[in-house]
């Protein structure tokens, strides 16, 4: 069977050099709210720079200018992370740009802005319309045409309400017309000429607290522990399963160890309560589909026991939070971590075997494991190596006939293996495996190495596995 192809994803170094990238500028930001409470990021204004506004909390936070913190602050909220909501409103000015400006209101009619508001009176007998403070003379109403004083509302005059009214061509109106003022430049423009600007204050989704500090707190270190591993890892892998669907998978790492290549599919799962059956399910389906055998899930804080019983049954590795910070402490770099210098060859077992310690696996030779069923089985050769947070066990199987080797053989390695719970499979074939037992040997995805012979020492001229 083919390794399924990773489409998309982002790549983390796999070498002994660590990890790099495992936190992002946005991602500092996160970590500045959670430990200093901050949970909320108003703006303020600021006209001395060409936004007209600043988020001084962020520039802080990150030592960045005022220009870098609305894109982190965007791409938080673009992940999920941060909630945004309207706060306020600047304008523009279309001549030089600047934010830095006011609204006037001018005469709907001549456009003047010695415009008055207030009370409208008309007197009745000459039919003057003016403003009430154009009445008033020495505490009475007298009209400032024909100076004659009104006494009795409804009578002399009558009350038109609240208005306005230029003083310079003596219109009435009631909506003014607005214009804005650069405080820049001094232009004066119509308000359909200038562009408004909406800025947000920012908030952290509470509902996602908990995963969050799970990335800071875990996620990076452990990314980095898999590198010191020798693995390669990709984040947000998309992968095309055998269904044909394609999935999306929290982590992929893969390391190629010359004899067999180990690839992890990796789920998170963090949750205020238990975490049920249904996601470990979920996990389960599409690793199965996708074709991994190494299934690990990072979970906090903990497992309904049916979800545990069912990781059991499927041979999941859990790793909760105090099993997660033991792999992580013990983290270091051990033999063996790095990509293989020459391609993997031998002519022998002793060959063999030195070349898996100098992998950093401990080997045994004639290993005999109890499987699930409770058999004893004798294995050629079991190779271990304990990673700290996944054990990695390789059964080699030898077999020396005078003709190609049948089903039977292949059958009965296999079973062993399966029954030990070892999935990783070696067959070394002497002369090689007819054509049943290969393909019985794809299906169960057991490698197999056909050689011509085996020799007892290293002869001369090496023979390629």
């Amino acid at each position: 069977m083919e390794e399924p192809r990773v489409e998309t994803g982002t790549k983390r170094t796999g070498e002994t050099g660590g990890v790099e990238g495992t936190q992002d500028t946005a991602m500092k930001l996160v970590a500045e709210m959670l430990s200093t409470n901050l949970l909320e990021i108003r703006p303020q204004f600021d006209f001395s720079n060409e936004t007209g506004f600043a988020y001084p909390a962020v520039e802080q936070a990150l030592g960045v200018g005022s220009d870098e913190t609305v894109p982190v602050l965007e791409e938080l909220t673009a992940r999920g992370i941060l909630k945004k909501a309207f706060a306020d409103r600047l304008f523009q000015c279309p001549q030089c740009r600047s934010v830095n400006m006011r609204p006037t209101l001018h005469c709907s009619k001549c456009g003047s802005a010695d415009i008055v508001r207030g009370r409208v009176l008309e007197h009745l007998a000459c039919r003057y319309v003016g403003v009430e403070e154009e009445f008033v003379v020495k505490g009475k109403y007298v009209c400032p045409r024909c100076r004659v004083e009104l006494r009795t509302i409804g009578t002399d005059y009558e009350s038109r309400g609240v208005q306005r009214k230029c003083r310079g061509c003596g219109e009435l109106f009631e909506v003014p017309a607005v214009k804005w003022r650069c405080l820049k430049c001094s232009a004066l423009s119509d308000e359909a000429r200038v562009v408004g600007t909406d800025i947000f204050l920012y908030t952290l989704d509470d509902t996602r607290r908990d995963w969050l500090e799970f990335e800071l707190r875990y996620k990076a270190r452990f990314v980095d522990l898999l590198g010191k591993q020798g693995y390669q890892v990709t984040e947000d892998a998309r992968v095309k399963g055998r269904s044909g669907a394609e999935h999306s998978l929290d982590m992929l790492a893969t390391r190629d160890d010359g004899l067999v290549a180990h690839s992890i599919v990796i789920g998170f799962e963090v949750d205020r309560e238990k975490i049920g059956l249904d996601p470990v399910l979920d996990f389960d389906v599409k690793a199965y589909d996708c074709g991994f055998q190494n299934k690990m899930l990072v979970i906090m804080p903990d497992l309904s026991e049916e979800a545990r019983r069912f990781a059991q049954r499927q041979r999941i590795v859990i790793l909760e939070p105090a099993v997660l910070e033991k792999a992580l402490a013990g983290g270091a770099v051990r033999p063996g971590t790095g990509s293989p210098e020459k391609a993997f060859r031998f002519q022998s077992k002793a060959q063999l075997v030195a070349y898996l310690e100098e992998r950093g696996y401990e080997v045994k030779e004639h290993a005999r494991v109890t499987g699930w069923s409770g058999a004893t089985h004798e294995l050629d050769v079991l190779a271990t190596r304990d990673e700290g947070f996944i054990t990695h066990s390789i059964a080699i199987g030898f077999e020396v006939a005078d003709e190609p080797i049948g089903l039977k053989t292949l059958f009965s390695f296999d079973d062993m293996a399966y029954d030990a719970g070892i999935l990783n499979k070696v067959f070394i074939a002497v002369p090689g495996l007819d054509r049943e037992a290969k393909a019985f040997a794809r299906r169960q995805r057991i490698k197999v190495l056909e050689v011509k012979q085996m020799e007892p020492a290293a002869p001369e001229g090496p023979a390629e596995g």
